[in-house]
């Protein structure tokens, strides 16, 4: 049996949005009910001893704890090197305990037991494991101690009371951040190593100055100029001793302490101070500890009158050091690397480059139970509750080349962990990151790189159901605001990527995964992974017994999703692709990672509003992914589902092995709506939606992206290949409408910043076309750009060796890059750093005039208006009297570009970009 002890932490001071926006650390540690007390077992009296003796410094007293049989050499030691006699104050909580074996049940327990000390300003938190037994005589003792560890320089931080400095002309500054006071006071708070803490007060100004363009382009759109410049009264600034006088420009001058302003500058220390590297132990002491920051590390907190408070962050762990946010709104101003780490590591990275754990395998095993809708009192507006999820999912790990001795995983907050246990290491001490869906456990030991072990966690909890990843959305604010003009559908549960439903990685990474989860009668489950064949029909039926689904992914996948709905019969059949192509895959086959498969199952469910539909969406999944293949010679996965439910918006998500697209509800006679409005809408070729869903079966799930700035390999890919889809399908006019469509919303957008922004785009104006018309449509744009550059056969090469080459693993654009360099033989980097890096459009101007050496031929011009030179393709369209038509593509790769062109007769016009290939103002 596992007794555990729960101590939940919640980490403030980091983006609550984005899991991997990191500034300095906020740990609170705060208690929960545990699930055991010591006084039910009955050494309550021991711990109380242990209490007096540790707080006295007294290793004698100690020794008298210790039981007959005990080692008592050892203990000595460990009482003389752990006791310190300039403790103030002591806590000491039981974590959790387990049996002992060898001994009577009942009679020894090994105890996680964790101590909190106190000494001044000072303390220190430790975690012993004790070995204890009951004894005859007189009770229970302690058999065996160690310490398996601590955290240490904990301060409870005060502003100095007794000093104020005059700030006239006073510059605290971080990298492309300065505070400049006019005049104002300051006050500081101290450790023995120093100033760590900072209160300003007085009229100052905040200036910030990105380097990076795609930054100054944010801040420009915030507030009008590629610098943030605005007033502020107050601030707050922490940073390690050691960098305050390279951070804070002039030595500080004493000055007679006014008792008002000290008064307000402990109010601004006081509403700060727990906002950041604080270590809150509020259930075991009534003070906010604080931990030292980092030399690296820096901290501003500015009070503007213009944006309220914004935070501005040099955290140097993270990849992305620099931040600036505002703290109520969440918005993200400016989030990029530091000139050090731009100059040693370049602009790409991983995620996961940071992360000392890969996770290899999940056996997840959860029960699901659908708690319905929510009804407003006076309103017909429902809202889905979500589901209640009882699960244990067991991961299988491997540390990666450094030792490891703590490690986080990714799970809900609304999910409450009941244990977490290791086959190897036994019961694990664990701890909550309240807000940021975390979960950190301790290793009782440091393992070193390379050692690979499990770890089982229990949790439970309601969850509510995510929305879709891609939804198309012209009016959103207007859907939540009209309920009551839909028809009611049948409820469904997405839980995926962004609900964090089992413990997972910390950031989507691949892995293989087998899910055995249950439902009540007549809900069906879809999940990622193949069905097992003992599974019961998803169509709902007349059970009296919850039903079980099983799901093996024998292909790694970067994320586990699972649909629950009440899903109606049909009579449609599974649809089978057969791989037309297998010369295509590289030679010896599997190299790249996972399995090749020359076959695909196409199964598809439905609610009872869409069956009628299912059979049909099928056929064209299946058709879909047949052309899909037979470009890139691959099927990633053995099987597929497509599902159908019910939903005001249309809208879809695909993880790996299925796919899920909105049926659109009924909508009240009268109510009449356009989505001509959104980016992504295609109103004149209606299979576009399911077509880009089924295409991140490859790009986005077969092969991954590194980090958000990289998510256009996923969208920009899935967008064109549903493009070369309705191509193949529907003819060259419907690819050109789609094309025109793509090129206007990007060319109507490219201003807000370079596609390379990501989900940055439009964030600070709250408009997600921005998004989408950029790294959906401008991303596809650019490989459709690509493509006339380098011509048909290198492209298609350039994809094939790319996609083989980074099969389930996670990308970055250097990748794409290079693998068209290779086809092409020649450098793409201004191609990707002005198309994908950079935000500016190419301005031309275009001219023809007749060849002085031969009066048949055309002199097509080309010249480069703006200062930046781009690589783009433009076609021209040369009409002959004859009613003949000859296009030609114009590489435009100079300042001046020519291609000479022998005409066959006289020509009536000349026409330039008509098949809307280039993103360029071109002027006759």
């Amino acid at each position: 049996m596992v007794t555990a002890f729960r101590v939940p932490i919640s980490v403030g001071g980091r983006h609550p949005t984005r899991p991997w926006i990191h500034v300095p650390v906020v740990l609170f540690l705060l208690a929960a009910p545990v699930v055991a007390q010591p006084s039910d077992i009955g050494y309550e009296p021991l711990v109380d001893a242990l209490h007096d003796a540790v707080l006295t410094g007294d290793p004698a007293a100690y020794l008298a704890l210790v039981s007959a049989d005990a080692d008592v050499d050892v203990a000595t030691a460990f009482a003389t090197e752990r006791f310190r006699a300039e403790v103030d104050r002591l806590t000491i909580t039981p974590r959790f305990q387990t049996p002992l074996e060898d001994i009577p049940e009942g009679d020894g327990y090994r105890i996680m037991a964790e101590l909190f000390f106190e000494s001044g300003s000072r303390g220190r938190l430790e975690t012993w494991q004790l070995d204890v037994i009951r004894t005859d005589e007189p009770g229970w003792r302690i058999h065996a101690q160690s310490q398996v560890d601590s955290i240490d320089g904990l301060y409870d931080l005060t502003l100095t009371p007794t000093t104020q400095y005059a700030a006239n002309n006073l510059a605290v500054t971080g990298e492309d951040l300065s505070l400049t006071m006019r005049e104002g006071t300051a006050f500081v708070s101290e450790t023995e190593d120093g100033v760590t803490g900072l209160v300003l007060l007085g009229q100052g100004v905040l200036r910030f100055t990105p380097q990076p363009e795609s930054e100054q382009g944010q801040v420009r759109i915030l507030s009008g100029s590629n610098t943030l410049e605005t007033e502020f009264e107050t601030a707050f600034v922490r940073m390690h001793p050691d960098m305050f006088r390279s951070r804070v420009s002039t030595v500080l001058q004493n000055q007679p302490v006014n008792p008002r302003l000290l008064s307000d500058a402990q109010a601004v220390f006081d509403r700060h101070v727990p906002l950041s590297f604080t270590l809150n132990l509020s259930d075991i002491s009534d003070r906010v500890w604080s931990l030292q920051p980092a030399v690296g590390d820096f901290l501003a907190e500015i009070d503007t009158e213009r944006h309220g408070l914004l935070t501005y962050t040099q955290s140097s762990q993270q990849p992305e050091d620099i931040s600036l946010f505002e703290r109520e709104t969440n918005r993200i101003i400016a989030l990029y690397s530091s000139a050090q780490k731009r100059a040693t590591r370049g602009r790409y990275f991983g995620d996961d480059d940071s992360l000392s754990l890969d996770v290899v395998d999940y056996d997840v095993t959860a029960a699901i139970e659908p708690l319905g809708y929510r009804q407003e009192r006076l309103s017909a507006v429902r809202e889905l509750i979500g589901c209640r999820i009882a699960g244990t999912t067991r991961l299988a790990l491997r540390a990666k080349t450094l030792p490891v001795a703590r490690f986080s995983l990714r799970l809900a907050d609304e999910l409450t962990v009941t244990s977490v246990t290791s086959n190897e290491f036994g019961p694990l001490l664990f701890y909550r990151m309240n807000g940021q869906n975390n979960l950190i456990v301790d290793l009782p030991t440091e393992i070193p790189g390379g050692t690979e072990f499990t770890v089982s966690v229990s949790y439970e909890g309601v969850l509510a159901s995510q929305e879709l990843d891609e939804n198309w959305i012209g009016i959103e604010r207007f859907y939540f605001e009209a309920q009551g003009f839909f028809g009611l559908g049948e409820p469904r549960y997405l839980y995926s990527n962004r609900s964090y439903w089992y413990p997972q990685a910390l950031v989507a990474d691949y892995a293989t995964a087998t899910l055995n989860l249950s439902a009540p009668p007549g809900w069906g489950i879809v999940a990622s992974g193949s069905p097992v064949d003992t599974n019961p029909p998803v169509a709902g039926t007349a059970d009296t017994e919850r039903r079980e689904f099983s799901f093996v992914t024998l292909q790694p996948t970067r994320y586990l999703a699972t649909l629950i709905s009440q899903f109606d019969q049909h009579e449609a059949p599974v649809h089978h692709v057969s791989l037309e192509t297998p010369e295509l895959r590289p030679s010896p086959a599997g190299e790249t990672g996972g399995v090749y498969y020359d076959t695909l199952s196409v199964d598809a469910y439905g609610s009872r509003r869409s069956v009628g539909v299912i059979d049909s969406t099928a056929q064209r999944a299946a058709d879909i992914a047949s052309f899909y293949a037979s470009l890139l010679g691959d099927l990633p996965y053995p099987s597929m589902t497509v599902t159908l439910t019910d939903s005001r918006l249309p809208g879809g998500h695909s993880p790996a092995y299925f796919a899920l697209l909105n049926h659109e509800l009924p909508r009240q006679p009268g109510l009449i709506i356009s989505w001509r409005t959104d980016p992504v809408s295609f109103s004149g070729y209606s299979p576009f939606f399911l077509a880009h869903e089924v295409a991140h079966q490859w790009w986005g799930q077969a092969v991954g992206w590194k980090n958000y700035h990289e998510q256009w390999l996923s969208e920009g890919l899935a967008q064109y290949f549903a493009a070369l889809y309705a191509e193949h399908d529907a003819g060259p006019q419907v690819f050109h409408d789609i094309v025109e469509q793509m090129r206007e919303w990007a060319i109507r957008h490219s201003s807000e910043g370079p596609v390379y922004l990501g989900y940055r785009l439009g964030h600070l104006e709250g408009e997600p076309r921005i998004f989408r018309a950029l790294v959906y449509n401008k991303g596809a744009m650019v490989l459709h750009m690509l493509r006339g550059l380098i011509g048909d056969e290198a492209f298609f090469a350039g994809l094939r060796q790319f996609y083989h080459e980074w099969r389930f693993q996670k990308a970055g654009t250097d990748a794409l890059q290079l693998a068209f360099e290779i086809e092409a033989g020649r450098s793409l980097s201004r191609f990707f750093d002005r198309w994908i890096h950079e935000s500016e459009l190419p301005h031309l101007q275009f001219s023809t005039s007749p060849d002085p050496a031969d009066d048949d031929t055309t002199v097509l011009r080309f010249e480069q208006l703006t200062d930046r030179l781009f690589d783009l393709p433009v076609t021209v369209d040369l009409e002959y009297r004859s009613g003949e038509t000859v296009s030609v593509v114009v590489p435009v790769t100079d300042r001046v570009s020519e291609m000479r062109i022998q005409t066959v007769g006289p020509v009536r016009r000349v026409l330039v970009n008509q098949d809307e290939r280039a993103l360029a103002q071109i002027d006759r």
